[in-house]
């Protein structure tokens, strides 16, 4: 099959909102990738100019190197955009590696698949992977607290403990309470009202979690996240930084931070923009493994355990992404994800 030489593409700039529409060369396919038709916070902080943006994906294969991705298959991934030249899924054409796709079961539309990979493998890698927990369907037993249950990492957290056994309590706006239930949560409370939320977890929970994971991860975040855990302590995951204040509050609860970026397998270079300070993360070819088992367990998830992508709502193309960027920024997307058709 053919395609252009060139397409359009988001990268980063040095002006106005900090991205850019522009036309680029098709990125060329290596070994074991496939080419096929996301954030604000690399704009504001990681991204050189230039840089390629975009994370989650779905379309149909239109070339391929690997014998088990053909082209016409329908897949979904996500690549770590704002980081790279030639990487970035708002784009018209994406290259990834082949074993870094799902096939996207008949029954899910594309639009929804585009929504579901980076959140859902951010779940595997906290409450499976580092807590050391059962994959889906499981018996667990017991609660668990989310921090930030109507964020998309928060939507898919509820259904995976859910699988897995699990009680989860939650915190939201009132406005998502609703939606949070409807995804799975026993109880959820008003995020706003801290003392409120940790005497109702410590109530509702008859004493306490022993497990939890902070969507959020900003320094109060996860000093609320903290004061939910029973005498005994427990293991809380966080997305951002360790807030040293709030691990401070509980010493018997271990905070571990985990980084999604990690699962490619590459070594990281994640040093932010006017820091002179390298943060380097080693290759992992056990992370990268885990990528791909994980992906491999996803379409089964979405198709015979009743996985749902979370609520979206449909924008326009690639020219209007630089808006949908802003109100992330501005804090204005809530209980949904912004989904764009790039292309045909």
């Amino acid at each position: 099959m053919t395609y252009p030489s060139t397409h359009k593409a988001i990268v980063v700039n040095d002006a106005e909102n900090g991205v850019v529409v522009k036309t680029l060369p098709v990125p060329k396919l290596n070994d074991s990738e496939v080419l096929n038709p996301t954030d604000w916070k690399h704009v504001e902080y990681f991204s050189a100019a230039g840089d390629r943006l975009g994370c989650d994906f779905a379309g149909v294969v239109e070339a391929s190197t690997d014998p088990d991705v053909k082209v016409g298959d329908r897949v979904a991934g996500w690549v770590h955009g704002g980081k790279y030249k030639d990487k970035g899924a708002f784009a018209e054409y994406v290259t990834t590696d082949s074993k870094h796709v799902w096939h996207v079961p008949d029954a899910l539309p594309l639009d929804q698949a585009a929504t579901i990979t980076a959140p859902i493998l951010t779940v595997f890698q906290t409450l499976i992977q580092t807590q050391g927990k059962p994959w889906p369907p499981a018996n667990e037993g017991g609660w668990i607290f989310i921090y930030g249950g109507s964020s998309a990492v928060g939507l898919f957290a509820i259904q995976i403990a859910k699988l897995q056994g699990y009680k989860v309590v939650t915190v939201a706006s009132p406005h998502n309470f609703d939606l949070v239930k409807s995804y799975g949560a026993d109880e959820v409370f008003d995020y706003r009202d801290p003392k409120a939320v940790v005497d109702n977890v410590l109530s509702v929970t008859s004493g306490g979690v022993s497990i939890a994971l902070d969507t959020i991860s900003l320094a109060d975040t996860q000093a609320i996240t903290a004061q939910t855990f029973g005498k005994s302590g427990g293991t809380l995951n966080v997305i951002l930084g360790i807030s040293p204040e709030a691990a401070a509050l509980r010493p018997d609860v271990k905070f571990v931070y985990t980084l999604l970026y990690t699962w490619f397998g590459k070594e990281l270079d994640y040093r932010g923009r006017g820091t002179g300070k390298a943060v380097i993360l080693p290759a992992s070819k056990t992370d990268y493994d885990w990528h791909v088992e994980s992906l491999r367990r996803l379409p089964d998830l979405v198709s015979k355990h009743g996985v749902r992508a979370p609520p979206l709502q449909m924008r326009g193309g690639l020219e209007d992404i630089a808006a949908g960027l802003e109100e992330m920024r501005a804090g204005k997307v809530s209980g949904q994800r912004l989904v764009y058709k790039i292309g045909a």
